[in-house]
């Protein structure tokens, strides 16, 4: 199985929501935390770990290591602030992980599976409510959502012929 389907298992955890299926549990705490200060807000590791713990037991050195290996994926990003002490602030919004994330899913099955990915795609769109599917293609057209540029691929991956970018 190839490594990037290993959390196979957590995708398929129909109790979990979205950001649960991308992030661990304590990894989602924390950027719901960094997402309530805003786009401008910043915070220490040692704000975080407090603000965890009106909730919940946890030690400052997890709350290090998960914001460490938040901005290693670009959910952060860190600057140091004096010799041990970084500052972190949110690299991307709620909105552009999911979409980021959603996009790179999708494309790795249409790579992965080719022609029964793309099979799917169009199965699961036919059963959306013609409203919605409308809805949602104003709001692309005239939004700042990140799209794949099928006209690269297509050239690269004989299945992806015929699609329109």
């Amino acid at each position: 199985m190839p490594r990037r389907w290993l959390h196979h298992n957590r995708m398929a955890q129909s109790q979990s929501t979205g950001l649960q299926k991308l992030l661990g549990e304590l990894e989602v705490q924390v950027m719901e935390h960094m997402w309530t200060l805003g786009e401008q807000g910043e915070a220490t590791v040692r704000d975080v770990a407090t603000a965890l713990q009106q909730d919940r037991q946890v030690a400052y050195t997890t709350v290090m290591t998960v914001m460490g290996h938040l901005a290693d994926k670009g959910l952060l990003t860190r600057s140091a602030l004096d010799g041990k002490t970084h500052i972190y602030r949110v690299a991307l919004t709620r909105d552009q992980f999911l979409s980021r994330s959603s996009r790179q899913m999708v494309n790795t099955m249409v790579e992965d599976f080719g022609d029964l990915a793309l099979a799917q795609f169009l199965a699961a769109v036919e059963r959306v409510d013609p409203d919605k599917l409308q809805r949602l293609r104003q709001a692309l057209d005239g939004s700042s959502i990140e799209t794949v540029d099928t006209t690269s691929i297509a050239a690269q991956k004989p299945y992806m012929q015929g699609i329109e970018p």
